[in-house]
């Protein structure tokens, strides 16, 4: 125990030691330690008063009293956390002084007032403080003694006062150190299971942090079904309430999309909670914001020795991947696709070529070997459409285009193809077709057209190009119209489905994939366009396409093809 001018260092209720709890504890305990004293010394006056009024005679009684009343006003009155630590000491020294006046010629009758201030030095205070209060008693003994007659029963009541005090002093003070260690190692078991405490506090926020940056949902479960924690990527993608995480939030989970909502009990959240284990299933979740969110979700058992077994659910967002595998699927498509159109005017004037007698063998030879390549390029083209799907889109931009010099461009290379099946072509194409889109992917979405009118059309048959030019609306009208097998009014609402072929189709001999009009109506819709179908079962088809006129204007900028 360190002593610093006999004033121990390490009671915090007198502030003598660190003052942890604030200046003001010192001095509730000199409030409460010198109260107790004057509150019996008051009561014994009162005694006194009644019993035996003559004490007041005697000048050291009454100084005494008036000592330990004056000792006690300046407890209440000093502001001792202002004050040296040592002084606090004056109060209990001045205490053994004022009883020693009280108890003086009155054999000692009023001795045992001094068991206060020595159980107070005793447990505030270094041993020193106590020797040198336990020698100041003897001495006012001594001196009592010797000036009232010193004689065996006085030295039998200076002993017994004297080991009295002194054994209660000593007994005090081993309880106070006891006291005080067993504080310390308090504090210290203390502060390591704080620092224990801050350091999982820590860690665990760390975790949450690095839980919260990845871009999978996750959400921990307990045996019993209680959330246990999520994280923001979860909260944010099913719109949920942390505060209520059971309570279904603002996305609705599909097993299919567009299909039917999944049923609450085969959500993966309340499977999870059942305690379920699956992997890597698919759902499709449609969320708050209106967007639709492929989702592969699986479970994870964690077992610990120290903590109860739970479930770990996790939501991986592959929305991303499978429109990244939609999107290489149609760029397979619609370039095989169009590759096909060129193919077969290639193959057709090849074909033409080969029909006239009068080629010289050379050239025949060279023409065979155009038309084998454009057969083999077509077969593996259809091999590479077999394994793709959807329809691929673009971003074009805007510039003024002649509908009409596009449109005779491309009959230019279906006429022999048209020729070989005996089919006519008719043209209705006015003045004024210029429109607002690019014109390679008009000349795209133009010879899908053809080539189905030409390819559906049986010999004999018709087909009729005719453009309009609407001045009123700022728009351009092109209709493609044919004799061919036509299209059942079942199968309209879904010809622009990839890979979707009409019952008419399917039923005749002439092969296709059914991604041509989807594309088609990708193409017309990108450049601002519109797309109508019309058709009946053995009369033909209409398609009418709606492009936006070009503006009026020096400063169009023209691209044909």
């Amino acid at each position: 125990m360190a002593v610093a001018g006999g004033v121990s260092t390490t009671s915090p209720r007198d502030g003598s030691g660190t003052d942890d709890t604030g200046p003001g504890s010192r001095t509730r305990s000199v409030w409460l330690q010198q109260l107790v004293l004057s509150a019996s010394v008051v009561i014994t006056v009162l005694v006194v008063q009644a019993l035996q009024p003559e004490l007041f005679g005697v000048w050291t009684f009454s100084t005494g009293v008036a000592l330990i009343i004056a000792l006690t006003a300046a407890a209440l009155v000093v502001p001792w956390h202002r004050v040296p630590r040592a002084a606090v000491a004056a109060i209990p020294l001045g205490d053994v002084l004022g009883i020693g006046l009280l108890a003086f010629g009155t054999d000692l009758r009023f001795g045992f007032f001094w068991a206060f201030p020595i159980i107070w030095l005793a447990t505030y205070f270094s041993l020193v403080l106590l020797i040198a209060a336990l020698a100041g008693v003897g001495t006012m003994i001594l001196v009592d003694a010797t000036v009232n007659g010193f004689g065996p029963v006085q030295a039998l009541r200076l002993i017994i006062v004297l080991l009295t005090l002194t054994f209660i002093g000593i007994t005090a003070y081993m309880t106070s150190r006891q006291t005080r260690a067993f504080k310390q190692l308090l504090r210290r078991q203390a502060s390591r299971l704080q620092g224990t405490l801050q350091r999982v506090t820590g860690q665990e926020r760390r975790v949450s942090q690095m839980l919260n940056g990845l871009d999978t949902g996750i959400a921990r479960l307990s045996a019993e079904g209680e959330v246990l924690a999520l994280n923001d990527t979860y909260v944010a993608l099913y719109g949920v309430d942390r505060d209520d995480p059971k309570r279904p939030g603002g996305a609705v989970e599909y097993a299919a999309l567009r299909g039917d909502p999944l049923p609450d009990g085969e959500r993966p959240f309340i499977r999870a909670s059942r305690g379920e284990q699956f992997e890597d299933e698919r759902v499709w979740l449609y969320d708050a914001d209106g967007s639709w969110h492929a989702l592969s979700v699986s479970t994870r058992r964690l077992m610990s020795s120290d903590e109860p077994p739970s479930t770990l659910l996790i939501v991986h967002d592959i929305t991303a991947l499978i429109e990244a595998e939609r999107a290489r699927e149609r760029l397979a498509a619609t370039v095989s696709h169009e590759l096909r159109n060129p193919l077969t005017a290639i193959v057709g004037h090849a074909d033409l070529a080969l029909d006239d007698p009068t080629l010289p063998p050379k050239v025949r030879e060279q023409i065979e070997v155009i038309a084998g390549a454009g057969e083999r390029m077509q077969s593996l083209i259809s091999e590479i459409l077999a394994s793709s799907r959807g329809v691929f889109r673009e971003d074009a931009a805007p510039a003024v285009s002649d509908a009409a010099r596009i449109i005779s461009s491309s009959l230019e290379s279906f006429r022999p193809a048209a020729a070989a099946r005996r089919v006519t072509i008719e043209e209705d194409l006015g003045e004024g077709l210029e429109v607002v889109g690019d014109a390679f992917r008009l000349r795209q979405a133009f010879d899908n057209v053809l080539s189905n009118a030409i390819k559906y059309t049986p010999g004999g048959g018709t087909v009729r190009i005719i453009g309009d030019a609407d001045r009123v609306g700022r728009t351009v009208v092109l209709h493609f119209a044919d004799t061919g097998i036509g299209i059942h009014e079942d199968d309209l609402p879904r010809i622009f489905e990839p890979y979707y072929r009409a019952r008419a189709v399917r039923e005749s001999t002439t092969p296709g994939t059914g991604l041509g009009m989807g594309i088609v109506r990708s193409i017309v819709e990108q450049q601002g366009g519109s797309l109508t179908l019309e058709s009946e079962v053995g009369a033909g088809t209409t398609v009418s396409i709606t492009l936006p006129a070009r503006a009026d204007g020096p400063g169009a900028e023209e691209r044909t093809a």
